[in-house]
């Protein structure tokens, strides 16, 4: 029993993070347990508990300053310092009762399209445990690209976002959708 503590308490925080009952949460980690292995990186959790969330970011990340410019609605700033081709930024806002995860990423693609970004895609995921939408597109610049992919989810009338941005998004889509499986909207 000693050996399996740290996979059942993987276990038991997945099901509270997604809402799953611990036999889906176990069959998940089981099955994802078999893939083969890449060397661990090692993650640090940031809770913004006046915020609302938590998110886990990798060891050696440091969060920047927020710009009130780029939106009034972000709340963090994560960069890894020693690789400018990757950052993070949350977003919090009020939305209302009656909108909708969809809803802001319907905004934030026409802002973003209004920017350059193109390949604007929206599909429905399961994000923060519970149901959201992720935005996904790319601003072409002179043989570069930066893509960005962004979570959306409302939660009691508040509205999070996790925008990733990277300028290597098939390096940095592994990184991205770790740090969305593992982001938490907190309990009020």
């Amino acid at each position: 029993m000693t050996a399996n503590k740290h996979f059942k308490r993987r276990v038991r925080e997945r099901a509270r993070r997604t809402g799953e009952s611990y036999t889906a949460a176990l069959r998940h980690l089981r099955s994802s347990d078999h893939l083969p292995e890449e060397p661990a990186m090692q993650w640090q959790r940031v809770e913004k508990s006046n915020f609302g969330y938590a998110v886990q970011v990798p060891q050696g990340w440091v969060e920047r300053d927020v710009d009130l410019r780029n939106s009034p609605w972000e709340t963090a700033r994560f960069v890894d310092p020693s690789d400018r081709r990757h950052s993070v930024i949350v977003f919090r806002n009020p939305v209302g009762p009656q909108r909708a995860a969809l809803d802001m990423a319907e905004r934030a693609q026409t802002s973003l399209a209004a920017n350059g970004f193109a390949d604007l895609a929206i599909t429905e995921t399961e994000w923060a445990g519970r149901p959201g939408v992720r935005l996904d597109c790319a601003k072409h610049d002179v043989g570069r690209v930066w893509s960005v992919t962004e979570y959306f989810a409302v939660n009691d009338g508040i509205g999070f976002c996790l925008g990733c941005g990277s300028a290597a998004p098939a390096d940095d889509e592994p990184l991205f959708t770790e740090m969305a499986r593992t982001f938490e909207i907190l309990p009020a």
